[in-house]
């Protein structure tokens, strides 16, 4: 057990760490392919429902990687509000829609709240549910932000070890996706949709999709 939970860990840093660099970037030096050739954004789009002219947030967007792909998918009578805590990723994604994509609203969220406005189609986390230390508190402001029968999409890395504890896989960048179900109920929204191995290479991550009730 100890041998795989460390080529476990080995395996995550590696992946998180390409997943960091700019797009161009990922795939030099981290033995891992293109992260378009495997983080299945299509699938991952399409999870969101239609969102043609829709309102959409990429939640932890960072410096841009879905919510250009989210953006044209709105198109032009839509609107994607990127999430960030980071100066950085802000200063980034808003020079993205100065640039680019003018549908594009930067917004400044918290460790606690995403800061979204009502009435928002769809919401997508990639990648980074696992780093929400508060995320009770973020899955309750996913909600209140979302329309009735709203979709959020979390893709994020798979821990199949069960005998470690949350806090220690969240703080090792994964989650069993037992953990991701439970709190998706406890925060009141219904599972649509759970794939626990929607990647299986180079590393495993889940996808789950929840609806807020119509009712």
């Amino acid at each position: 057990m100890l041998g795989s939970t460390r080529a476990w860990v080995i395996a995550l840093a590696a992946l998180v760490s390409a997943i960091a660099r700019p797009a161009g970037a990922q795939a030099r030096g981290s033995g891992l392919p293109p992260r378009d050739e495997w983080q299945r954004v299509p699938e991952i789009l399409a999870a969101m429902g239609n969102i043609d002219g829709k309102r959409v947030a990429d939640v932890a967007a960072g410096q841009g990687y879905l919510t250009r792909p989210l953006s044209r998918k709105v198109g032009a009578a839509g609107r994607v509000y990127a999430v960030e805590i980071g100066d950085a990723e802000r200063r980034a994604l808003e020079k993205l829609a100065k640039d680019s994509f003018p549908n594009i609203e930067v917004i400044a969220g918290t460790e606690t709240d995403p800061k979204l406005p009502d009435a928002i189609d769809a919401v997508v986390v990639l990648n980074s549910y696992h780093e929400f230390t508060q995320y009770r508190a973020m899955l309750d402001g996913f909600k209140r932000a979302l329309r009735p029968g709203g979709l959020l999409v979390l893709v994020d890395n798979a821990a199949f070890a069960t005998d470690q504890t949350r806090d220690w896989q969240a703080s090792h960048h994964g989650l069993n996706p037992r953990f991701v179900d439970e709190e998706l109920r406890a925060a009141g929204f219904e599972i649509a949709d759970r794939q626990d191995k929607f990647i299986v290479q180079p590393f495993p991550q889940w996808l789950f999709v929840a609806r807020r009730p119509l009712k």
